[in-house]
């Protein structure tokens, strides 16, 4: 669990309010406090902000958080760049065949 989850989860504590009506005062549901509680996403910074406030955080230390768990979650997510260029020419080709086709077809219609 990162740092931000474990302090999003002392904020949620901190408001003493369900999670309903933080949903209400955040303006976002509750299923996505829900998966940013448990670790699952990352909240848009605005709902850290607002559960900060809600809660007594300090905004410099959660903005440090926020930026390191984003920062790791953009590099689980995207493959090495060598692994993407691998698809392109598989790419390249599914495209020139699909206009071809597009092409053949138009020509065919007249």
């Amino acid at each position: 669990m990162s740092a931000l989850t474990t302090e999003l989860r002392r904020l949620r504590s901190e408001a003493g309010l369900t999670l309903r009506e933080l949903s209400l005062k955040a303006h976002v549901s509750d299923s996505s406090l829900s998966r940013y509680f448990g670790g699952q996403a990352l909240p848009p910074w605005e709902v850290v902000v607002v559960l900060a406030d809600l809660g007594g955080g300090d905004h410099a230390r959660l903005r440090r958080q926020w930026e390191a768990a984003r920062r790791a979650r953009r590099q689980t997510r995207w493959p090495e760049e060598r692994e993407v260029r691998r698809f392109g020419p598989v790419v390249g080709v599914c495209a020139l065949m699909a206009a071809s086709g597009a092409v053949g077809w138009a020509l065919g219609r007249r």
